[in-house]
């Protein structure tokens, strides 16, 4: 293999800093893989361009486990977004508001059902505001408390499920980063050994109740929290629309019980067949079982006339077409992935970096740099997409654990998500509570980087153990800095004389 040098890490800096000065990842990812293909044919155009027909994204789909995972995650898009246009998330949501007459239990049902809608993030925004704002209006809670809930348990609880999008996407993008060193590793098992290393979604989703609890908050929340008990009259916002319909539980327990039906018959069917369940079955299992729940939603609600069933058919095709744009960054990433493999660039930086950086700070710097990208793009699959393809040969070359450096690489995109004013999900929290949107990210920041200081800690003790139990240790800290702000913010305020 030829020794590109330090041409080998040109294409994965271009994608760091296209994503981070321009916010469009599809264009960093572009520009890096025709960069990375100039250096391969030495500035060949002609060359450039052929290998970006027959090497390039288009070569992606011809390979099974690709090719399955964009089939498996155009069919769960379809399904969700079927299921959210019927009304049965919000008739799931409104079971969940009844019985609940004081500030905690209002908090801790917001989270609850925020964890309970776990296929979308998305929907879970939508869905959580218009029927919780008029609960929190009425118990002077600020909506920016109610905002900050929903926002963290949209994408925090989404990337840490392996049968939704999110997770089959994240496990296509780490088959991938292992095939291109050579190792054959299952992508679901894989995913699965990474969530106790999802430190900034698991922090986050702790977090809640621990506030919720302590009934205390700091910072610019704390003002928020103030300012709605002071009101005399906060507006309600009035919860959303199901085209005058009242919207039956059976629209979402239905097609979910089939689903769930379907995936353990079928996995019990492949484990008694070949012993065993990988990665290939388990992705079939998956398409076949959402593909069945869908066809029995369509019918259902052409029976019960939620909808006719040409309108649930195309409410699933065009919950396919919605996907289409992470369908690129996927197809791009993987491209990328193979650049990086021919021009050796894990082999290079691990080589750069051999001696100069401890190995138990690479996941934090990870984890760093993806919370850079994120916040600046809005986009946590995209910074997945970048990321992982990069840093599981880094972490293997250096000897630190990949499977800590996905989780970092994860988290740092969820930073982003969660915190960026160009995040989808922080602008429909925002919208769907009827929050003003600076406020709401102006209140929820400092939380979150609270949140992304002990990660960053966490993720150090994470590589120094190599433990899945450290996310133990991590709450433990997460609680201690929660409460010692609250106790600082009780201070501030005691010391401020009344006006």
């Amino acid at each position: 293999m030829a020794d590109y040098g330090l041409l080998s890490i040109v294409p994965a800096i271009l994608a760091l800093i296209l994503a981070f000065t321009t916010r469009h990842v599809v264009l960093a990812l572009g520009v890096a893989v025709i960069s990375g293909m100039l250096i391969i044919t030495q500035g060949n155009p002609v060359d450039t361009a052929l290998m970006f027909l027959t090497d390039g994204p288009f070569a992606q789909l011809a390979q099974t486990t690709n090719a399955q995972i964009i089939i498996v995650i155009t069919i769960i898009s379809g399904f969700i977004y079927l299921v959210e246009q019927s009304g049965g998330m919000t008739a799931f949501s409104t079971m969940a508001t009844r019985y609940i007459s004081s500030p905690l239990k209002a908090q801790v049902a917001t989270w609850a059902t925020g964890i309970g809608v776990f296929f979308t993030d998305s929907g879970n925004s939508l869905i959580l505001g218009p029927m919780f704002s008029p609960i929190f209006s009425k118990l002077k809670l600020s909506r920016e408390k109610l905002a900050f809930i929903i926002d963290s348990t949209s994408s925090p609880v989404c990337v840490l499920i392996p049968i939704i999008s999110w997770g089959v996407y994240s496990q296509g993008l780490i088959e991938n980063a292992y095939s291109n060193m050579g190792q054959q590793v299952d992508g679901f098992t894989t995913f699965l050994q990474v969530i106790p290393y999802q430190l900034y979604a698991l922090l986050t989703l702790f977090s809640v109740p621990v506030y919720a609890m302590l009934k205390k908050d700091w910072g610019p929340m704390a003002e928020a929290e103030a300012k709605a008990r002071l009101s005399a009259d906060v507006e309600e916002v009035q919860p959303k629309s199901t085209e005058g319909k009242s919207a039956s539980m059976t629209l979402i327990i239905l097609p979910l019980g089939v689903l769930f039906g379907s995936l353990i018959a079928l996995f019990t069917y492949n484990y008694h067949l070949h012993g065993t369940i990988n990665g290939p079955v388990i992705r079939a299992s998956l398409g076949t079982s959402y593909l069945i729940a869908s066809i029995t939603a369509i019918g259902y609600y052409a029976y019960t006339k939620t909808m006719t069933a040409s309108t649930a058919f195309n409410t699933f095709v065009a919950g396919m077409q919605r996907i289409m744009l992470i369908l690129m960054i996927l197809l791009l990433a993987w491209t990328l992935g193979d650049i990086c493999k021919t021009l050796g660039t894990g082999d290079y930086i691990s080589q750069v970096m051999n001696d100069r950086l401890p190995v138990f700070l690479l996941p934090a710097v990870i984890f760093i740099i993806g919370s850079f990208i994120s916040v600046a793009t809005g986009s946590s699959w995209g910074t997945f997409a970048i990321l992982i393809p990069i840093a599981v040969p880094v972490a293997s070359a250096l000897g630190a654990d990949p499977i800590i450096c996905i989780g970092a690489a994860l988290s740092g995109g969820m930073l982003g998500d969660h915190t960026s004013p160009i995040s989808d999900t922080t602008i429909l929290s925002s919208m769907s509570t009827g929050c003003d949107h600076v406020s709401h990210v102006r209140t929820q920041f400092p939380y979150a980087i609270l949140t992304a200081v002990t990660a960053s800690v966490g993720f150090m003790l994470a590589e120094i153990t190599r433990s899945p139990y450290t996310i133990l240790a991590i709450a433990i800290l997460q609680v201690a800095l929660i409460t010692f702000m609250v106790r600082r913010q009780g201070r501030i305020q005691r010391a401020v004389p009344a006006v």
